[in-house]
């Protein structure tokens, strides 16, 4: 590979590259260099000044250029004594007007020019200063003062400037200014800049700069100058291994330039992908490359006019089609005249190039110069093409010129037969090829093409396929996937054969590392809302085929995590605890504390939360002799302790290490960034529990807004935000403000994740209680019946997912006076949250709860009471005896024994659960919500037991002060 540890690929920047390093590899730009330093040279000590703009997309090397004419005068001694560079950031987004440049250069003087010490006294007196009319009338002849004492000309370097002088000095007076202070010779300024395409600024005969600069184009660079560049990059680099090389690698980087239309950076950023020998790998990296160049590629449409960014978009789509005005028109649904104004716009740009029809030398052909900027419209308006890369297995079999020819052919062949067209003879072709080769070989070619048949319809075909894969004598490990997908129907298993078929090639050639990596890269991207069984039982069934190592363990873990997301308790724990011991055998510290972590997690979800404790505490304590106390790890471990301190109902505990983590992450990575995001969400999570809903609001918020800064408003991370929020809102009451933030959640998820993922069907529960706390019971029942069948085919009908569903779809029958229709759906839930949890689980507790109310509903008061108290027992053993869980259970068991006439027996628990909710009230110094429901039930039951209103005061009164809690007036 071209990349290294120490390589400084891709960028220019003087801080990042020496100017020796800038020199070496600057190709194609020289005669622009040289150009400009003739012109200073010329020019030195006159009034005549040779301001210059340099326009070229992004890419083009615009700051390289900058950076080798700011080295060349500092190297040159006669240059150097008459020019001194001032040379603003690259995003200068703090100019917005003439005095604020006048503030940007004073600054950068202040920095470059420590002998001048006039201009840090400017810059502190004028930095505060709210009339731009005093920075100007001072600053100007300040600087004019300074350049004639100095006998300097400063060349100002702004990069840029179209953002400058459109987006950010929009008054046309400010800009002016700036052209008068340049235009004045004697405060000798010259100014450099750069933009990525023509602006209106200057090309405008009513815009101050018009006909002000001389405008320079930086082209493409030609075909020889690619190659140069790459070349002298590995020069100096010292590369060696790969110059060795370099007539196979020359072939490849023709290639490259043919895609990337001869952008210098996308040069070098994909001449990384050219000495890799795996096809499925410069795939990955392709794709990896589309995501991390997006921003790039982005920011040049937003610089276009709507229509022709819409055009570049119709343009990427008409693949293997003649790009003529007239059909370029068609497609866009515009006028040809229309239609070429955009075309010779942007061909003006650079964005595009036209050449003569090869078969009518009166029509032009119209293609995007940038194969790699065509192929990321393209990738982007087909969501398939990413999937699938059709177009791209030329330009891979011309990286690949050794891959063998008819497996060339079989992946052409296989493209082609997704269109109907062509798919009877690219099947018939495939189905020929199949019997080519040795027995691994046709094995391969039969899977694939078996899922090919059974996608198509064509199921007698692909069982036959099956049949003969199967017969073929090949290794364990393709014998296992043949004849798993020979006994499993199709197309369940088919559709992911190519997945197993990559792990399969790897180990059959050799390939040990890359098998290992896919494994535990298969491991890693299991959740229960991708679920395959087929994907599973190759892992287990070929864990042991990994050697003993960190990866073996890694898949341990994300097996037991997998496992234990799917509520398989057993099979969690095994992978798991045998994750850890092998940890302890080689004692890698950091893999250490992620199997402790996990496992801890697993304790604390099957409710062995005293058991959970330990192995949390020393992973924590493992990350922070590992780290350092105040590292981003440490931060993700105490977070995690956190929440298992809330858990255990101590909340004053879990408080200390939640605010320490958002510590952590703030000093990390800085007050905007997701994981303070998260820690925010923790920690209103932590005020909500202990009703400090107010304080709650303003983290809750800010998480909100840091995400939405971060992945923009539609991403699935916002709509978790935003369900907290609406949460929040919905427990302080606000009911009809709460609903649009969880409709906004909804709306994101589905269109993030379609209609039927896990995620939705939380947002379609939470929309639905939020509509039943507003009475709107016959609009909440749709959504809550949509979110049960997601979570059934999501994870199977005894997930404990599917128990809260059923659970709430129970709630809300009983709501509706479905009493009899509610109890089938309640004792269900009930019964998979036994299987799945336990009888002593937290989560049994809630069930049993809602049905005794269900019972105590249809009188059945009898019957109630056994649920009731088995719930109680099970949060007392569960939480404690003081946990404001517990006082909901005494709660209802009084409420029951009252309604059955037991007064006395009825006071105890009664009285108990008020005093843990004092008790609750006086420890987090906040009181607890149910604490005047509390009291208004104990209040009616002393009356009821005969007690004076007087007597009843007076007890509730010393209640109060026993746990050291104020009663309200």
């Amino acid at each position: 590979m071209l990349e290294s540890t120490t390589s400084h690929i891709g960028f220019y920047r003087s801080g990042l590259t020496s100017p020796e390093h800038r020199r070496y590899i600057t190709v194609g730009r020289d005669h622009l260099i040289q150009d400009t330093l003739e012109a200073l040279r010329k020019n030195a000590g006159r009034s005549t000044k040779h301001h210059a703009i340099f326009i070229g997309l992004r890419g083009m090397g615009k700051t390289h250029l900058l950076s080798r004419i700011e080295d060349e005068i500092a190297a040159d001694a006669a240059l150097a004594s008459h020019y001194l560079v001032v040379r603003f950031p690259e995003e200068s987004l703090r100019t917005l007007s003439f005095a604020d440049f006048l503030l940007g250069m004073v600054e950068i003087l202040a920095s470059i020019c420590p002998a001048e010490p006039a201009w840090q006294t400017l810059l502190q007196r004028l930095r505060s200063e709210e009339d731009d009319s005093k920075v100007i009338d001072t600053l100007v002849p300040a600087i004019r003062k300074s350049n004639e004492e100095h006998h300097r000309t400063l060349i100002i370097m702004l990069e840029n400037m179209g953002e400058v002088f459109t987006r950010q000095m929009k008054n046309k007076r400010e800009v002016a200014a700036l052209r008068k202070f340049l235009m004045e010779s004697h405060n000798h300024c010259l100014l450099l800049g750069t933009a990525t395409m023509s602006f209106e600024g200057l090309t405008s005969v009513d815009e101050p700069f018009y006909d002000f600069f001389d405008i320079q184009h930086l082209d493409h660079l030609s075909e020889d100058d690619s190659t140069a560049l790459v070349r002298r990059t590995l020069e100096w680099e010292k590369r060696e291994d790969l110059l060795a090389q370099w007539d196979t690698l020359y072939p490849r980087l023709i290639a490259l330039y043919r895609m990337t239309g001869g952008s210098p950076r996308l040069t070098v950023m994909l001449a990384s992908l050219i000495a890799r020998d795996s096809v499925i790998e410069v795939r990955d990296q392709f794709r990896k490359l589309l995501d991390h160049i997006t921003p790039f590629y982005q920011d040049r449409l937003n610089g276009l006019a709507p229509q022709e960014r819409a055009l570049l978009e119709t343009m990427a789509t008409m693949r293997d089609m003649d790009k003529t005005p007239a059909s370029i028109a068609a497609r866009l649904r515009k006028k040809v005249t229309h239609t070429s104004t955009l075309l010779k716009r942007l061909t003006e740009l650079r964005l595009l190039r036209s050449s003569t029809h090869p078969k009518d030398k009166r029509v032009r052909l119209y293609d995007i110069s940038e194969g790699f900027f065509d192929l990321w419209l393209y990738m982007n308006v087909s969501r398939g093409a990413r999937d699938r890369l059709p177009f791209l297995l030329d330009f891979f079999a011309s990286f690949y010129p050794s891959y063998l020819e008819r497996e060339k052919k079989r992946s052409e062949l296989y493209s082609h037969s997704i269109k109907p067209e062509k798919q009877g003879d690219c099947l018939l072709a495939l189905d020929t090829l199949s019997e080519v080769g040795p027995p691994p070989e046709r094995a391969r070619s039969k899977l694939i093409l078996a899922s090919a048949y059974a996608q198509t319809g064509m199921d007698e075909d692909a069982s036959q396929l099956l049949r003969e894969a199967v017969a073929q004598p090949i290794d364990r490990m393709g014998g296992w996937i043949v004849r798993s997908a020979a006994a499993t129907p199709y197309p369940d298993y088919l559709t992911e054969i190519q997945e197993l078929i990559t792990l399969w090639d790897d180990h059959r050639s050799g390939n040990l590392e890359g098998f290992v990596r896919r494994m535990c890269e298969m491991g890693d991207a299991f959740t229960p809302y991708a679920y395959s069984k087929a994907k599973l039982q190759f892992l287990e069934a070929h864990l042991e085929e990994v050697p003993v190592g960190e990866d073996r363990t890694l898949l341990r873990i994300q097996l037991g995590r997998l496992h234990r997301e799917l509520a398989h308790w057993e099979a969690a724990e095994a992978y798991l605890k045998a994750a850890l011991l092998e940890c302890e055998a080689v004692t890698d510290h950091q893999l250490l504390s992620m199997a402790l972590n996990n496992f801890a997690l697993f304790l604390q979800e099957t409710n062995r939360l005293e058991e959970a404790e330990e192995p949390m505490q020393r992973a924590l304590k493992i990350d922070e002799a590992s780290y350092g106390s105040d590292h981003p790890t440490v931060a993700i471990r105490l977070n995690n302790l956190a929440l298992l301190l809330l858990a255990t109902n101590r909340l004053r505990e879990a408080e200390e290490p939640m605010r320490r983590a958002l510590k952590i992450d703030e000093a990390s990575y800085g007050p905007e960034h997701p994981a303070v995001a998260r820690d925010l969400n923790n920690l209103a999570q932590l005020l909500q529990a202990t009703n400090r809903l107010a304080e709650a609001e303003e983290p809750m918020r800010r998480a909100l807004k840091i995400d939405e800064a971060s992945y923009g408003p539609d991403h699935p991370t916002v709509a978790t935000d935003l369900n907290n929020l609406a949460l929040l809102l919905q427990d302080t009451n606000r009911l009809a403000e709460a609903e649009s933030p969880m409709r906004r959640a909804l709306k994101i998820d589905e269109a993030s994740y379609g209609l039927d993922h896990p995620d939705v069907a939380r947002d379609l529960n939470n929309l639905a209680l939020m509509l039943q706390d507003t009475n709107r019971l016959a609009e909440a029942e749709e959504p809550m019946r949509r979110a049960l069948k997601i979570d059934e085919v999501s994870y199977g009908s005894d997930h404990p997912a599917v128990a809260r569903d059923l659970s709430n779809l129970a709630q809300l029958l009983q709501a509706t006076n479905r009493l009899e229709e509610a109890e089938a759906p309640m004792r269900r839930a009930l019964k998979i949250d036994e299987a799945s949890y336990g009888p002593d689980h937290p989560t049994v507790a809630i069930r049993l709860n809602n049905l005794a109310q269900l019972l105590k509903a249809t009188n059945r008061l009898e019957e109630a009471e056994e649920p009731m108290r088995r719930a109680l027992k099970i949060d007392e053993a569960s939480y404690g005896p003081d946990h404001p869980e517990v006082a909901t259970d005494l709660n209802n068991l009084a409420l029951l024994l009252q309604d059955t006439n037991r007064l006395e027996e009825a006071a105890e628990p009664m009285r108990r659960a008020l005093g843990i909710l004092l008790r609750f009230t006086r420890t987090v110094e906040h009181k607890h919500p149910n604490l005047d429901v509390g009291v208004q039930n104990y209040n009616q039951l002393l009356l009821d037991l005969g007690k004076t209103q007087e007597q009843v005061q007076a007890e509730i009164r010393d209640l109060h002060a026993e746990y050291g809690v104020s009663q309200p007036e």
